[in-house]
């Protein structure tokens, strides 16, 4: 379960649109309806509770948990932390609604609306944020750019 592609930020965010009634905890089915919608998880919130240990999560926790999920998928060569292709691939495959193999910047509003970010969800932002990554100005990303991304190469 690899969620490498999504900042700390957002992680905060997410927490706080999953705690609806606001009294700083997330459940393991809320945890594990999020992981769902982010193609991060092959497991059922009884498997989460085996994992975690309690029914709840507060914020420094939730972080955490991210935290451990990011480094648990990425294995190791010579001692240096070596990139998953096949998470990488899994991520981009959550962004490539459609499946054509490009994010468009529609796509990305509709999986930013499905995670609960409507405020960020509007087209021209949208627009904006698949520029910034566009490296053969075609208007859409596609795999290689995607991974170009998510490992910060210029």
């Amino acid at each position: 379960m690899d969620c490498s592609f999504i900042s700390t930020n957002d992680i905060r965010r997410m927490f706080e649109k999953l705690d609806k009634n606001q009294d700083g905890l997330v459940t393991l089915d809320e945890l594990h309806w999020i992981l769902e919608r982010l193609g991060c998880s092959e497991h059922t919130p009884q498997d989460l509770e085996l994992v975690v240990g309690k029914q709840s999560l507060d914020l420094d926790e939730f972080l955490r948990f991210c935290d451990d999920t990011v480094s648990s998928s990425k294995g190791t060569k010579n001692g240096d932390v070596v990139d998953d292709d096949g998470a990488i691939v899994r991520a981009f495959n959550v962004f490539d609604v459609n499946g054509d193999g490009y994010i468009s910047p529609e796509e990305l509003r509709t999986v930013l609306e499905r995670l609960g970010f409507e405020d960020e969800a509007n087209t021209r932002d949208c627009g904006r944020m698949i520029r910034v990554h566009d490296k053969n100005l075609d208007g859409v990303i596609d795999l290689e750019e995607f991974k170009n991304m998510m490992l910060h190469v210029q």
